[in-house]
């Protein structure tokens, strides 16, 4: 007997719907798992205000310090064993000496490059020191939320093949006015879309390519060699009465410009770079055409196919295969430019002019002479080249560039490229038996203010030796001295001592055994920055920055040793435009470097002002500064021309046309007012 029981056929048909989404969901999920993606929670709250602030501060700071890694080559901070030497770096921005440096990661027959975790612990140290800036106390948010902060924050930066990961751990609670209920949070997430470990890893690859093929000193000498005798002279033998001359200065400006053009030509196989014309069979038909004729024992004539592509010189001549992996989400360019200089040297030449050889042939049937010159010339070259590295998804796909670079060495026509074993710059180790072993007797450290000479307390003191670093502890009161006092670790000469103390520059002293031992610390000033561009119809005008505009702001003093790099955007946000940084409360003279760009392509950036120069401040100035305006000329209308760049340098250095373009100090009462005076006009002030 059957029966029929109504509607089990809709109820079937219900329930393979259901197993349908529910394999539909379980694939998404497996899916997004295994590409590193995490779900999103459809049913986990919004995030608070407080919480959505907190990440987008960390997102800002630290997308601040990678692209300031990227310009410097894994370096934030350059160490002074490369910054304060030219032969280790080169300027972005040729002829402008204060523009920031990229490093060599090669130098004297070695590669010195930063690991993963020495950048790491860049950035983590970079926002450790600035997210207190963009979080601002708060402000803002106070009148709707209490906020108490249990824990200082401290950040921990993962770079992965696909996005760069933040952490941070900072212990808050937020209780909302009015409301009974309070939450803590401990840690904050932030994933940002930079593969800084991918572009760490291709960077390495062609470095390391290069060191083992030679690529640019082989791509150089066919270069040169290409050139006919008369511009670039090798070997050779005329018959022509008189010597051959060549005056240097004349062959290595034929060899700067031809390197010049052909640098930017290279391709790297493997990564996202502009197709070529013809097929792979194509050119590998004119290969193998080149090879059998140059093989072939008996002389006949070079066959080449009909079809031939155009670009085939390019093809073979500037195609860089340097790795079978595959980086074709990733583009890369290497460049060179003329005012980063080429050292040429050609022998043999006499007072920068290079000559041949003459011989007198008498022949016993010829009554006539004949002159037979004869020449070799053995060149020593070196030139550096930027690689550039550029992820145009990364940032919300507004793009982002890794930077570095290595020279080009040639000795007596052949590539001089000396292999030492890879350097690998790492953290600054932490030696916990290092610490442990002491000397026996005791030592003093006294440090003072520098302006008033007060001796401080709660200076943080580390001992470093070599590689080896170790904290002392703090300065405090001994009822007679501020001080420190104790044993250092055993066995080293010429330590280090490193003094850190809130409101003070970092200060570090060779230790000569004395007793007690001083350090002197500059004491410094907490100021907002901001920028106001002056444009030449209107130069007595302070405007802000356009939307499409962006400053870069390098800042240096020697002694002590202050440098400060900031990126200054355009634009109004939840963020204002001004940033704060610590200056030094003396009289002091700052090295000080602003570019003035503009975007107009989506990778692409002009020049369009500046302002470069010495800055000097008095210390009655910063005593009571609250903020430092920096007033830039801006080139009007923006250049368009090579002769226009030129001309923008010459306004960032001439005062005579720009003479209200000065940097501004605004005093605290002066800010106070602005600050009011803003509010009530409904500004947010900068």
């Amino acid at each position: 007997m059957f029966f029929h029981i109504p509607g089990r056929k809709a109820q079937i048909t219900v329930f393979i719907i259901i197993g349908i989404v529910l394999i539909f969901s379980v694939g998404i999920y497996s899916y997004l798992s295994s590409s590193g993606i995490a779900p999103a929670d459809m049913f986990q709250p919004k995030s608070p205000p407080v919480v959505n602030y907190i990440d987008a501060c960390i997102d800002r700071t630290a997308t601040s310090a990678i692209k300031a890694m990227g310009t410097q080559g894994g370096y934030i901070s350059l160490p002074r064993s490369i910054s304060l030497n030219p032969t280790r770096h080169m300027s972005l921005v040729p002829g402008v000496s204060t523009s920031p440096k990229v490093p060599y990661w090669y130098f004297e027959g070695r590669s010195e490059i930063p690991s993963i975790r020495y950048m790491e612990v860049e950035v983590e140290e970079y926002i450790n020191d600035n997210l207190q800036f963009c979080l601002n106390n708060f402000e803002g948010m106070r009148d709707e939320f209490i906020i108490t902060e249990h824990s200082n924050f401290t950040a921990d930066v993962v770079f992965a093949q696909r996005e760069t990961i933040v952490n941070l751990n900072y212990n808050i609670e937020v209780h909302p006015r009015g409301d009974d209920k309070s939450t803590t949070y401990e840690n904050f997430r932030v994933k940002i879309d930079v593969k800084m470990m991918r572009m760490h890893d291709l960077a390495t690859e062609i470095l390391e390519a290069e060191n083992r093929e030679t690529f640019y000193e082989n791509m150089t000498i066919d270069l040169m060699a290409s050139f006919p005798p008369e511009k670039i002279p090798f070997t050779g033998m005329e018959f022509k009465c008189g010597g051959l001359k060549w005056v240097l200065s004349d062959v290595k400006e034929n060899v700067l410009e031809a390197v010049e053009m052909a640098i930017p030509a290279i391709r790297f196989e493997n990564t996202d770079h502009p197709p070529y014309e013809g097929r792979d069979d194509d050119y590998r038909a004119v290969h193998e055409a080149v090879k059998e004729w140059k093989e072939n024992e008996v002389y006949r004539p070079l066959v080449l196919p009909k079809n031939i592509p155009r670009d085939s010189y390019e093809y073979f001549q500037y195609r860089f295969k340097f790795t079978d992996k595959e980086y074709n989400d990733l583009k890369v360019m290497s460049s060179y430019k003329k005012e980063w200089g080429m050292k040429l040297l050609a022998s043999p030449n006499d007072n920068g002019v290079m000559k041949s050889s003459v011989q007198d042939l008498k022949s016993q049937i010829m009554s006539s002479l004949m002159c037979l010159n004869t020449y070799h010339f053995t060149y020593d070259l070196m030139y550096p080249i930027m690689i550039s590295i550029n992820d145009p998804t990364a940032f919300h796909r507004t793009g982002f560039v890794f930077r570095y670079a290595f020279p080009v060495q040639i000795f007596h026509n052949a590539p001089d490229r000396g292999l030492l074993p890879t350097r690998i710059i790492e953290p600054t180790e932490y030696d916990l038996e290092f610490c442990d072993f002491v000397e026996p007797e005791e030592n003093t450290i006294i440090v003072r203010d520098i302006v008033t000479n007060a001796e401080l307390s709660r200076v943080d003191l580390r001992y470093r030796c070599i590689r080896e670093e170790c904290s002392l502890g703090r300065t405090r009161s001994n009822n007679r001295h501020l001080q420190w006092s104790g044993q250092f670790p055993s066995g080293c000469l010429g330590a280090l001592i490193i003094a850190n103390r809130t409101g003070y520059i970092e200060t570090e002293k060779q230790f000569d055994g004395s007793d007690p031992f001083y350090i002197d610390m500059y004491p410094t000033q907490k100021v907002v920055f901001d920028i106001r561009r002056h444009t030449e119809n209107a130069p007595h005008i302070a405007r802000p920055l356009d939307d499409d505009m962006y400053a870069i702001v390098q800042l240096e003093h020697k002694s002590p040793d202050l440098s400060i790099f900031g990126v200054f955007e355009g634009g109004k946000s939840m963020f204002n435009n001004s940033k704060s940084f610590d200056l030094i409360r003396a009289d002091t003279d700052y090295d000080l470097n602003i570019m003035l760009l503009q975007k107009v392509g989506k990778n692409d950036d002009r020049l369009i002002g500046g302002w470069i120069g010495n800055w000097s401040v008095s210390l009655e100035e910063m005593l009571d500064a609250r903020k430092v305006i920096f007033h830039v000329p801006q080139k009007y209308p923006p250049p368009s021309t090579d002769a226009d760049i030129i001309s923008v340098y010459e306004i960032m250095n001439n005062r005579t046309l720009f003479p209200a373009a000065v940097p501004e100090i605004i005093r605290a009462d002066e800010y106070t007012e602005g600050v009011a005076q803003d509010a009530s006009q409904g500004v947010v002030s900068s």
